[in-house]
């Protein structure tokens, strides 16, 4: 029994390493369709700011779990492709609150709605009762690995 579990468990790493892989080209794709210019990262952190928003640099910086310095430079670049904004936290004069912009808001959408035409042409020959027990099971493992 405990080769079988250590023989499924391999077979799993290697599945989610081609995964992550695959996820990281989407992302790039994605990240060029809601701008050219953009990075992965940006896109990624464009994300991060649309799900929290209004937020603060820190709570962004402790959500995505990296050092503040690239993060400002990426949320400065963003401001100046007119993707995000900055206001002042009125509870805390110290801090500013990011957001998207109208045009951040656009270009995100534009990017979901194609990230969801890809997906839904790779699950083309799924059920939907195996795409719902997929995604059952891609968030009990999302919820194990926070």
């Amino acid at each position: 029994m405990a080769t079988d579990t250590s023989d499924a468990v391999d077979n799993l790493e290697k599945e989610l390493v081609t995964l992550a892989r695959r996820l990281r080209g989407l992302q790039r794709t994605l990240s060029d369709e809601a701008h050219p210019d953009l990075e992965p990262a940006q896109y990624a952190l464009l994300n991060h700011v649309e799900e929290l928003a209004p937020v603060r640099m820190a709570d962004l910086v402790a959500a995505l779990e990296v050092d503040k310095g690239p993060v400002s430079r990426a949320c400065a670049r963003l401001e100046e492709e007119g993707l995000l904004k900055r206001a002042a936290d009125k509870s805390d004069a110290r801090a500013t609150l990011l957001t998207l912009t109208a045009a951040g808001k656009r270009k995100l959408t534009a990017a979901r709605k194609k990230r969801h035409k890809v997906i839904e042409d790779l699950l083309k020959d799924w059920s939907p009762a195996q795409v719902k027990t997929f995604a059952t099971q891609v968030s009990k493992f999302n919820k194990l690995a926070d």
